[in-house]
């Protein structure tokens, strides 16, 4: 992950069973936030030592300013629009001041065929182009670093600064 502190605390939203929390340090206190009972107990079956919390992203139960980290990846195409919103901001909150958001999701782009044909699998209903995610996200953050790759699917990876 893009240079990190040796120690840290960071909220996994959307976390699900935890797939993002070997890549970072041990040392770092680890929360994951779901709102499926099932992933989070495989969560906490594979790392009893973090923190799972069942809530909802758009009401995320943490005090302003608690997190130096927070991961939104692979939730957004879930999201209607007023959600997704509605979680910017709530992790915006959650962040500290200068906190980082790692997002990481698929985009839309209707000239990618195996995509197209991806997304009518996918049980997620809201795929936005690049630029609608990138605007979403300025809206609260910086972004400091952005990628972009395609396997099937074409994902963006944004390495964003709370503002």
């Amino acid at each position: 992950m893009s240079s990190l502190s040796a120690i840290g605390s960071v909220l996994d939203v959307g976390g699900g069973t935890g797939l993002l929390r070997p890549l970072l340090p041990s040392s770092w206190n680890y929360t994951c936030l779901d709102s499926d009972s099932r992933k989070l107990e495989g969560f906490h079956r594979k790392f009893p030592k973090d923190k799972a919390i069942k809530a909802s992203a758009t009401d995320i139960p943490a005090y302003d300013e608690t997190y130096d980290l927070c991961i939104l990846s692979a939730v957004s195409h879930h999201l209607e629009t007023s959600e997704l919103k509605c979680v910017l901001n709530e992790i915006s909150r959650v962040l500290r001041n200068g906190g980082k958001l790692l997002f990481y999701d698929a985009i839309w782009n209707p000239r990618n065929i195996e995509g197209r044909l991806l997304w009518l699998l996918d049980r997620g209903s809201f795929p936005r182009p690049k630029s609608e995610l990138e605007g979403l996200l300025k809206k609260k953050f910086i972004i400091h670093k952005e990628r972009s790759f395609k396997v099937l699917h074409e994902y963006i990876i944004s390495w964003c600064v709370k503002q």
